[in-house]
């Protein structure tokens, strides 16, 4: 599945079904005016946070100072236990703002390095080399995360997807092997079932089961990417239906 990372409008998209594409290449790109906006908002946060820090952590040294010079002289008679106490106070009221002032700056960076991370994401780039197929979206439309936009699939490596009613599903498991029957296609192919998924919904009540076929035994162009098969399952006595 090839989807969205971040939240935005769809700026350019460059494929088609049936567009053969490698790893890594990009083939759509999110419009990124706003993150970009949350960037520089983001960086400004981070640089006044660091700052306000930087401005604390100069009244922790000066608060330190004034607690050993207060020492110092209280020792000799020259200020009072309450002197001492007051610097002390002091010292330990910059050390709090300081260390708010630090966790700030940290919350700063992380949500800064956050908005660089989504900037990011607005380059959408395949996963793997193979065929699109199902392109689900189209310029100008506004993307949530986690939207498919297209399918690709590798072209070498076939799977077989087919509905069983849900109680039928409960018979099958994993290693199976199936019998299917390509469109196209005289002779029957062999498929083994991979995974079993739960019911769709509810009133369909159909499971989806994924079968790998047997690449190795296809001639070339043998089986297309989308193309419509009939499947059979063998029952406990090897029977067919």
């Amino acid at each position: 599945m090839i989807s969205a990372k971040v939240s935005a409008p769809l700026k350019t998209f460059k494929i088609e079904p049936g567009t053969y594409v490698k790893a890594g290449q990009l083939i759509a790109q999110l419009d990124d005016t706003e993150l970009r906006n949350r960037l520089e908002q983001a960086m400004t946060n981070e640089q006044a946070a660091r700052m306000e820090a930087g401005a604390l952590g100069g009244q922790v040294a000066t608060a330190h100072q004034k607690v050993t010079a207060e020492g110092w002289l209280e020792r000799r008679g020259a200020s009072s236990v309450m002197a001492v106490r007051a610097a002390q106070a002091e010292y330990a009221q910059a050390s709090a703002q300081q260390a708010a002032a630090g966790a700030k700056a940290l919350t700063a960076k992380a949500a800064r390095e956050q908005a660089e991370k989504s900037l990011e994401y607005t380059e959408i780039r395949a996963p793997m080399s193979g065929m699109i197929t199902n392109v689900r979206a189209h310029v100008g439309e506004v993307v949530q995360v986690g939207t498919t936009l297209a399918t690709v699939f590798d072209p070498s490596d076939l799977l077989v997807k087919f509905a069983v009613p849900r109680e039928r599903s409960r018979t099958l498991r994993p290693g199976q092997r199936v019998e299917l029957t390509v469109d196209g296609t005289p002779r029957p192919l062999s498929a083994v079932i991979k995974t079993i998924h739960g019911a769709q919904e509810p009133p369909i009540n159909f499971a989806v089961v994924d079968a790998d076929i047997d690449d190795a035994k296809l001639a070339p162009g043998e089986v297309q990417v989308t193309a419509n098969a009939r499947v059979r399952i063998a029952d406990a006595r090897g029977a067919k239906r």
